[in-house]
C-alpha cells in the first residue's frame, strides 16, 4: 500500500500571502506541513490498526516513511509486508502438544478484536479431527498456527500428509482497511491544520 501527501500551488501561494515571505521560504514550512501530517496520519494508522485487530508483532516496522522536501513537496508512506501467519494473532490456546498428547479437540483463532473466536479446519476437510489446526513447532524451534493438507504428501515422510502453516491478513491489507474506513475522508482537512499551524507559528 502506498498514500501520497501532495499539495497544490494555491497551498504555498496561501502561505506566501500570510507570512509575506518568499516562494523559497514558503516551501519550507509548506514541507514542515506536509511531513508533520504525514507523521500524524502514520500514527493514527498504526494505533487504529493495533485497536481494531489482535496482532501481536510490530505494525510500525512495516512503514516506510518518504519525506517531504523543498523540491519536492510530496510525503509518501509505504506499507509493505506479506500475509501474516496466523498465529501471531489470536490462537487459544497456542501450546504446543508434542504428538497431539494432551492437546484439546480443537483450537480457535481470531484476527478482529471485535470478532469471535473460530474453530479453524483444513478448507479441502470435513472438519474431522484428521484436518483440524493445531499448534506445530518445526525443526527450527518457530511455533506456528497450521494444518494437515488433505492429499498432500510430507518429503521428509510421504506416510504422513503435509503440513503448512495458517496465514492471515497481511500489514498493508490492516492499515489499508483502517485508512479507508478511518482516515481517508480526513486527510485534507489534516493537512489544512497542519499548514494552519506552520503559518502561526512562523507568524508566532
Amino acid at each position: 500500500m502506498m498514500i501520497h501527501f501532495q499539495v497544490e500551488m494555491q497551498d504555498l501561494t496561501k502561505i506566501e500571502a500570510a507570512l509575506g515571505m518568499t516562494k523559497d521560504k514558503s516551501k519550507i514550512a509548506l514541507r514542515s506541513a506536509i511531513n508533520n501530517a504525514a507523521k500524524q496520519i502514520e500514527k493514527t494508522m498504526i494505533s487504529e490498526t493495533k485497536g481494531r485487530y489482535i496482532f501481536k508483532r510490530d505494525i510500525k516496522s512495516a512503514n516506510d516513511l518518504r519525506k517531504a522536501t523543498t523540491r519536492n513537496l510530496q510525503a509518501i508512506i509505504t506499507v509493505r509486508g506479506t500475509p501474516n501467519e496466523l498465529y501471531d494473532f489470536q490462537v487459544r490456546p497456542q501450546t504446543y502438544y508434542p504428538g497431539s498428547k494432551g492437546a484439546p479437540k480443537w483450537i480457535k483463532a481470531r484476527g478482529k478484536k471485535t470478532g469471535t473466536l473460530k474453530q479453524i479446519a483444513a478448507k479441502m476437510g470435513s472438519g474431522s479431527d484428521q484436518y483440524k489446526g493445531f499448534v506445530v513447532k518445526y525443526h527450527s524451534g518457530h511455533l506456528a498456527f497450521a494444518e494437515r493438507v488433505p492429499g498432500k504428501k510430507m518429503r521428509s515422510d510421504p506416510r504422513k500428509e503435509a503440513i503448512e502453516s495458517l496465514y492471515s491478513l497481511a500489514t498493508p491489507k490492516m492499515e489499508e482497511v483502517v485508512y479507508m474506513d478511518n482516515i481517508h475522508d480526513n486527510v485534507m482537512d489534516i493537512l489544512e491544520k497542519s499548514i494552519e499551524t506552520q503559518i502561526n507559528r512562523y507568524l508566532g
